[in-house]
């Protein structure tokens, strides 16, 4: 299959709109929709791309703003799930250790000690 602009100008879209919005939207579905795309079409053109998965981009990015925040600021960890659009503490803490394999304070106590 050939690499199309189109297709490369989808993800380029894609990765701005991310970069506008992560903050508020977690769903692919927010994406696909500005795009004028399926949820599904976004994946299969990702997937042929050989990149990872619009759902795999936006918690990627999520998670880079998470440690940045946890690293740089002296903002609380409740500041930051309101912050990066999650309805809970509960829900934002899951998501960290899912996604970093650490809990946010060891995450933080480990960087403040390097």
């Amino acid at each position: 299959v050939p690499l199309t602009d189109e297709k490369l100008d989808l993800v380029r879209n894609f990765n701005l709109l991310v970069e506008a919005n992560f903050k508020t939207q977690h769903e692919v579905r927010f994406y696909a929709g500005k795009l004028n795309k399926s949820p599904k079409t976004l994946a299969n053109v990702f997937a042929l791309l050989k990149i990872p998965s619009p759902s795999t981009l936006i918690q990627k990015r999520i998670l880079l703003e998470a440690k940045r925040l946890l690293n740089y600021t002296d903002k609380s960890a409740k500041e930051i799930t309101y912050q990066l659009g999650f309805i809970s503490p509960a829900h934002f803490s899951r998501f960290f250790k899912r996604h970093s394999g650490d809990n946010i304070s060891t995450y933080r106590n480990h960087v403040v000690q390097s």
